[in-house]
């Protein structure tokens, strides 16, 4: 509230004139301004200034009515007003009215009796007496601002004066939090565009963590445990193991850069590996096809170092570099390591020529590992800046073995390593996109041969309890021995036990992603015989998908219908087997059962 004492006001008629009796002395009209000054400078929000601005409207003239209105390019808009007219205070154009008038001719105006100048007058208007300002920053024209009382002749010249002080006030601060306002915007929409990216890059992180796995598999007494870091949200580390019945594929690649645009490459490379992988390719034609698909997509200056090994399923194997780290072997006889290396320039350079690399071969021997790493696990530094080097990954790397002997778990082996390394580079920032993939060759591997081999040959001659006795101590010996894990899915299958039947063949399967429709069809028939009927249909769908053209798949999915009593379902999967099997009388003759027990039902 202003600290300021004063009479209120009067209109007086004298001698035949209205005249204005009390008011403000020259010293109010100073400390006026001053206080203008500081309230309206305190303002940051326009809805506040607004609201400050008619208070001190009705506190220093003792207005009946305050309009504020500013200008949006065609009207003046009312922002702000102490009472509505009786009818709804309306936008006004340039010269419509006194503030149109004002605001057009760019001059303020003291209009004593606005019954005096009907042009000024709306309808329902009942304002007599008018100051009003216009509202200027350098020159530009912001708006009005109109002092309105219900009293003729209430205001003078000193007031209009007070009113144009206060006017050139409002100007700077409308300018001012017409500013904040905007960077205010501006912010909100850095915000904005700051959480999408945010919630890209998440939804980036979600898809590259579905096709870079860190769970993976065993695969045929070979054991896996991966270390899979970012730098920021999305990484330009990629790494993929896919398998099959005959072998492991392992594929590394590192792309140059970070963030978003190599994210979006390893997608690319998951692609394209994976369309190799199902085509059978060789390690060779996998890079070939894998370069020559991706280069001309790359921006240019982007490339990627890659390597890709092939274990089969004598434990021999393949491999060849792309200008990635080596491949480090440890071997579990003479407890050293060797460096697997071969020539190569990275991908995404040039067409590959195939003259420019090379394919070396090797052997895992129980108890062996692979190390596959990027290079930022070897170029991390500490806070002396001391590189940790490939030498001291491999004494992490033998102090891990060694403090987890006898035992072989790769995981705790990779975890004790990793608690090593961080010792060492402590809290500093992290330089790159971190990968370190261990692979281990089970010790136990020979000993579970052996037995299984004694297995075998029992389950030849007949004797089932001799055959199961020994495939039992086989997988107690080494759990994922795929060889074992079937023969034991074969004398649970002759045993009438479908739920084991089941459980080896689906360890089976998941070790060595065998696409082969005959193992999936007995884990189906397995599913079916122990009750479990949506897994059957599941799996012999999923037959379907990979081999349309396989007849036991479609009658024994008709089947699982016609135990649910899915007479329609059943009916249409044998027309659909009818389509690529016309002639086939087991189809009909199915057909013929089906229709049976739909007319019983009935």
């Amino acid at each position: 509230m202003i600290a300021l004492k004063y009479g209120k006001r009067k209109v007086i008629n004298y001698r035949g004139a209205r005249i204005v009796v009390g008011g403000l002395t020259a010293r109010n009209k100073i400390d006026i301004l001053l206080y203008i000054s500081k309230e309206l400078g305190m303002s940051n929000e326009e809805r506040a200034l607004y609201d400050q601005v008619l208070r001190l409207a009705q506190e220093i003239f003792e207005a009946d009515n305050c309009t504020l209105r500013l200008f949006d390019g065609k009207y003046l808009q009312p922002v702000a007003f102490i009472n509505e007219n009786t009818g709804k205070r309306r936008p006004l154009l340039p010269g419509e009215g006194f503030s149109g008038a004002v605001f057009a001719e760019g001059k303020s105006k003291l209009i004593l009796d606005l019954n005096q100048h009907p042009e000024y007058l709306d309808r329902f208007e009942t304002t007599q007496c008018v100051l009003c300002v216009p509202i200027m920053s350098d020159n530009e024209k912001l708006g009005t601002i109109s002092i309105e009382k219900t009293i003729s002749h209430f205001y003078r010249k000193d007031d209009l004066e007070i009113l144009e002080a206060m006017a050139s006030q409002i100007a700077l601060a409308v300018t001012k939090v017409r500013l904040i306002s905007r960077l205010q915007e501006e912010k909100r929409k850095v915000q904005k565009i700051q959480e999408q990216l945010e919630w890209d890059l998440r939804m980036g992180r979600n898809v590259q963590e579905q096709i870079i796995s860190r769970n993976i598999a065993p695969w045929n007494c070979l054991y896996f445990s991966a270390f899979y870091q970012p730098m920021v949200e999305v990484s330009g580390d990629f790494f993929q193991v896919w398998r099959s019945r005959e072998h492991v594929t392992i594929f590394l690649a590192d792309v140059s850069g970070h963030g978003v645009p190599a994210a979006l490459i390893t997608m690319t490379l998951h692609h394209q590996f994976m369309n190799c992988m199902d085509r059978g390719l060789g390690l060779m034609e996998t890079l070939e096809e894998i370069n020559n698909h991706t280069q001309p997509i790359l921006p240019e200056g982007i490339y990627f170092t890659a390597q890709i090994l092939r274990i089969y399923a004598d434990y021999s194997f393949s491999y060849v570099n792309a200008g990635h780290v080596k491949i480090i072997q440890y071997h579990h006889e003479d407890h050293k390591f060797s460096e697997w290396d071969s020539k190569g320039i990275p991908l995404g350079i040039t067409v590959l020529k195939r003259e420019q690399y090379e394919e070396r071969f090797g052997l895992l021997k129980p108890g062996d590992m692979l190390l596959f790493l990027t290079d930022g696990m070897s170029e991390q530094r500490n806070k002396k800046g001391e590189e940790v080097g490939l030498g001291r990954i491999l004494h992490w790397l033998q102090e891990a073995l060694k403090e987890n002997e006898p035992q072989f778990d790769c995981e705790k082996i990779k975890n004790t390593f990793l608690d090593k390394w961080r010792a060492f580079v402590g809290d500093t920032p992290q330089g790159d996109d971190l990968t370190f993939l261990l692979v281990g060759f089970s010790p136990k591997q020979r000993e579970a041969l052996q037995i299984y081999d004694r297995a075998k040959k029992a389950f030849i001659k007949g004797q089932l309890e001799q055959a199961e006795k020994l495939s039992q101590r086989a997988h107690e010996t080494e759990p994922n021995f795929t060889q074992n894990l079937i023969l034991l899915s074969k004398i649970a299958m002759l045993k009438k036990e479908y739920g084991q039947t089941a459980h080896f063949l689906e360890l089976y399967l998941r070790n060595t992603g065998d696409k082969n429709p005959q193992i999936h069809y007995l884990l189906g028939l397995a599913y079916l015989r122990s009750g479990h009927i949506t897994l059957a249909k599941k799996v012999y769908k999923k037959i379907l998908a990979m081999k349309h053209d396989y007849l036991r798949a479609y009658l024994a999915l008709a089947q699982c219908y016609l135990k649910e009593g899915s007479f329609p379902k059943a009916r249409r999967t044998l027309e659909n087997a009818l389509l690529v099997f016309p002639q086939e009388p087991k189809i009909r003759n199915f057909m013929k059962k089906v229709e049976d027990y739909a007319s019983a039902k009935l």
